[in-house]
């Protein structure tokens, strides 16, 4: 090989590591200065994350198929909201192992993290207003809910599973620094806060029949500030320099 085929091959290697330090690429590989053992352990905490994930949309389709029953059957909007949101947590988990899936390098891919991010912000306003909406409709028509107690118990295990799932998630999301599974941390604790909304409303209900209203009203109540994080979300990750900039987007 001749000094200018040597030159040519340097400078094209040079060019490969200068783009994906800028980000510019699909996919950004692990830093050269990683040992070998921490690329095996970024690599185990992505597979975890998918695994984690895949668990996730399982149980949530399980979850939310039952809550869709009884939503019907009890006419109840914060059922109804934690059947929805469940939903979400299905389809964030499957933005998340979206973003994760296939390549090794994909722990730092920076334009998958903000699609996942964005993706995720469009779903959570998309949830909330259809939470609202049901609520307000069973406020206008006065529809009261009926009493179930296996609804109780289908919520207090929603409730436990969501909770594990959001812890699990937002510990790997603080060492794999991703915002997409913060995010979808989040989705996971916000249905454990409607199946907790459901289990509340049903005693206040056994206790006071006139107190019909707590159901829905509770279901709007925590529907807006999933609207205002949606929204927030896009914003912040909208734009890729504010991505750049350091700012943790939490």
């Amino acid at each position: 090989m001749g000094l200018d085929e040597i030159f040519g091959v340097s400078l094209k290697f040079e060019e490969s590591l200068k783009s994906f330090s800028s980000g510019s690429g699909e996919d950004i590989p692990l830093k050269l200065t990683d040992s070998l053992a921490l690329r095996r352990k970024k690599e185990n905490l992505r597979l975890y994350a998918i695994a984690t994930c895949i668990t996730s949309v399982i149980l949530n389709l399980i979850l939310c198929i039952l809550s869709f029953v009884f939503a019907k059957l009890r006419h109840s909007p914060a059922t109804f909201a934690f059947a929805a949101d469940c939903i979400l947590d299905l389809l964030s988990s499957l933005v998340v192992i979206w973003r994760y899936f296939g390549s090794p390098y994909r722990t730092l891919s920076l334009s998958r993290e903000i699609k996942a991010c964005i993706s995720l912000g469009i779903l959570f306003i998309v949830a909330g207003v259809g939470v609202i909406g049901e609520g307000a409709y069973f406020l206008v028509v006065k529809e009261v809910p009926k009493w179930n107690t296996v609804l109780v118990v289908l919520a207090a295990v929603g409730f436990v599973v969501c909770v594990l799932l959001g812890i699990a998630k937002y510990v790997l999301c603080k060492k794999m620094e991703s915002k997409s599974l913060y995010l979808d941390a989040l989705n996971s604790l916000l249905s454990a806060l409607f199946a907790l909304v459901i289990i509340i409303s049903d005693v206040v209900y056994l206790k006071n029949k006139n107190v019909w209203y707590l159901d829905p009203v509770l279901s709007i109540v925590f529907s807006c500030p999933l609207i205002a994080f949606g929204i927030r979300t896009i914003i912040l990750h909208s734009s890729r320099g504010g991505y750049e900039s350091g700012e943790n987007g939490f």
